[in-house]
């Protein structure tokens, strides 16, 4: 057991951001966490408990991790205090950091870049820096060198340290598989936090490899036609054919083919890209998670009403997902059979 004093006058009360990533980053540990100020104890590990902290004062107040990673606990939650608890980063530092991609893409690429696009929770509004990637998809007007390539990349990798956790999912597609859209679609380049190491060991092999066809492009390109934002380039409707239906559903069902066998390792993905799956499916509608689970609540069977609800309530605090695992295989099932998957 570590037991450590504050002094937490000048952090205290503090607001419900903060108390959030307190919450979050104790979450994350196995030990025991919690802290008392006066005859008064307040687990690490719930929001109510520190909500009620209140006001400390230049009253000591005591900090005590217990269990195996004790150590690492109490150090993380130290540096956290000792920094003043910022406020996290939010979309606003995502876009910034976009800005500053264009900027080196143009310098890269020059008149082979036709344009930028952004797709996913950030061009959605319901991005959450800790959780969230930046999506975004280049169009090139001729092939990239390989030179070209690492340069793309490297732009990505340099930013590492400023990006959101998650990072970035760069994908590159030539101009002419902008009309008349082929499924799988091809691609020039990929790259994402998956494949950081791989890049860091070879970096010219990792480019020059890394080419191919991606069915992961065509759903992509159906969220920037409903959801997407230029960086730089044409508007999209002017630049993108739409998706033709069947393409988006094989798409969408290769997606979630392995539901049934990882549901419980990642419950809030995979229901909740179930939900926007059925909307697609339905109703022709290309919805975020979040907008897929609220979806989902208004239009599904009342049964898969608690799973759902938790998926959401978890992708909105970023805390563990408490739910009933029969419940959730029920409607994994359900939504499988009428995605014929």
């Amino acid at each position: 057991m570590i037991r450590r004093t504050l002094d937490l006058s000048g952090l205290t009360p503090m607001n419900r951001t903060q108390i959030e990533q307190l919450v979050h980053a104790a979450s994350g540990f196995a030990s025991r966490i919690f802290f008392e100020h006066g005859t008064r104890t307040f687990s690490g590990k719930s929001m109510l408990g520190m909500l009620t902290m209140g006001v400390t004062g230049h009253d000591p107040v005591y900090l005590t991790t217990d269990g195996r990673d004790e150590e690492a606990a109490c150090e993380t939650i130290m540096k956290m205090l000792e920094s003043g608890m910022a406020p996290p980063k939010n979309a606003t530092d995502a876009m910034r950091l976009m800005l500053r991609v264009k900027a080196s893409y143009l310098q890269i690429l020059q008149d082979k870049l036709e344009g930028i696009y952004l797709h996913g929770s950030l061009a959605e509004g319901c991005f959450l820096w800790e959780r969230s990637d930046i999506d975004f998809l280049v169009v090139a007007r001729r092939p990239l060198t390989v030179e070209e390539k690492v340069g793309l990349v490297e732009t990505l990798y340099a930013l590492t340290p400023e990006a959101p956790p998650e990072g970035f999912e760069m994908s590159v597609i030539l101009k002419q598989y902008c009309r008349n859209i082929p499924c799988p679609i091809p691609f020039e380049i990929h790259y994402s936090a998956r494949y950081r190491r791989d890049y860091e060991r070879d970096a010219r092999g990792f480019c020059q490899r890394m080419h191919g066809e991606d069915l992961d492009l065509t759903t992509h390109i159906l969220n920037l036609s409903q959801s997407g934002l230029t960086i730089l380039g044409p508007d999209i409707p002017r630049l993108f054919d739409q998706v033709k239906k069947e393409d988006a559903l094989r798409a969408i069902r290769a997606d979630v083919a392995d539901a049934r066998e990882h549901l419980h390792e990642n419950p809030v993905y995979y229901v909740l890209n179930l939900c926007r799956s059925l909307a697609y499916l339905r109703q022709d509608v290309a919805l975020s998670k979040k907008e897929g689970g609220e979806w989902a609540l208004r239009n599904l069977n009342p049964d898969h009403q608690r799973v759902i609800q938790a998926a959401l309530n978890a992708y909105g605090t970023g805390l563990g997902m408490f739910y009933d695992e029969r419940e959730a295989d029920e409607f994994c099932c359900d939504a499988l059979k009428e995605l014929q998957v």
